[in-house]
């Protein structure tokens, strides 16, 4: 990883359903808007409905597009009158499929390179049954996804968390952050959670692999001419400490990236990422899996 590597966010999608938790996301859009100087799109969504739904709920097909077409119109005026009260010039676009599928066709489309999310409040087993739009994102981007939870807090981008396990999804992470950091002047908390189970470690070893893991860090952020003044070590189960490690620190914002689970595995045991994405009250940045979608 060289400069020319670093991640430079120049663009941004805000893809909203106008719901609370979509408009949750609008305080950290400010954020980025006016510390990055970054440039803004907003996406709405309209449903498009199966044939049966159409003939039950129109008259005509005239009907049915004079719907279409003022649903579309209300929806951009609503995004130019939220534009206007945060003073954010949003390129907006309305499309009509499948929110999840439109939204990254159009992040695609306009070489977006962050898309802000709201988090609906669904239990574990909701989102396995049913799934969310935000969910499906983060299973199929190409392209962070910033998610917001439902929970209320004051927005702030002071303090940034990269746990890092040292694979080369994690070093994504570490390098990813490193950029955000710098680019919104924030603080980076770097952790590293030992998931040992009952094995014992010696106190030497541990002291050793703690230097080594040091050392694997520092190497990363020297190269972007870096400097990491935090490095937490934690053992236990990765999720759980994590979340702790949120809290302790007064973290604002994490990074984490996805796996590549695939079938039963992946929707059964989930994640580290989703695990924590479920639980926390903060933001979380979400990578994808190496760099590319994952397989849904």
């Amino acid at each position: 990883m060289n400069k020319s590597e670093i991640s430079v966010i120049h663009k941004i999608l805000w893809a909203t359903d106008f719901s609370r938790e979509s408009m949750a996301c609008l305080p950290y859009i400010e954020i980025f808007h006016q510390k990055m100087k970054v440039e803004p799109h907003a996406l709405y969504v309209l449903p498009r409905f199966s044939d049966w739904v159409y003939d039950a709920a129109f008259f005509s097909l005239e009907d049915l597009h004079q719907e279409i077409e003022s649903t579309r119109k209300k929806s951009t005026s609503k995004l130019e009158e939220i534009g206007a009260n945060k003073k954010i010039k949003f390129s907006i676009a309305t499309r009509e499929g499948v929110p999840s599928e439109e939204i990254l066709n159009y992040a695609s489309d306009q070489s977006v390179d962050m898309i802000f999310s709201g988090r609906r409040g669904l239990t574990e087993i909701e989102q396995i049954l049913v799934g969310s739009t935000t969910m499906r994102l983060i299973r199929n981007t190409h392209t962070p996804v910033f998610v917001v939870p439902r929970e209320r807090r004051k927005a702030r981008i002071n303090r940034i968390l990269a746990p890092v396990d040292l694979n080369e999804s994690s070093m994504r992470e570490l390098c990813f952050s490193i950029s955000l950091a710098r680019q919104l002047k924030a603080e980076l908390v770097v952790a590293h959670v030992a998931e040992f189970y009952n094995y014992k470690v010696p106190m030497l070893k541990r002291d050793r692999l703690i230097a080594r893991i040091n050392q694997q860090i520092s190497k990363v952020a020297e190269k972007l001419d870096y400097r990491i003044e935090n490095i937490i070590h934690e053992t236990g189960e990765p999720a759980h400490k994590i979340l702790q490690i949120i809290q302790d620190q007064k973290i604002d914002v994490a990074v984490m990236a996805t796996n590549q689970r695939k079938g039963l595995e992946k929707f059964l045991l989930g994640s580290v990422t989703q695990k924590v994405l479920l639980a926390t009250d903060i933001p979380l940045i979400v990578l994808p899996a190496n760099g590319a979608a994952s397989s849904d």
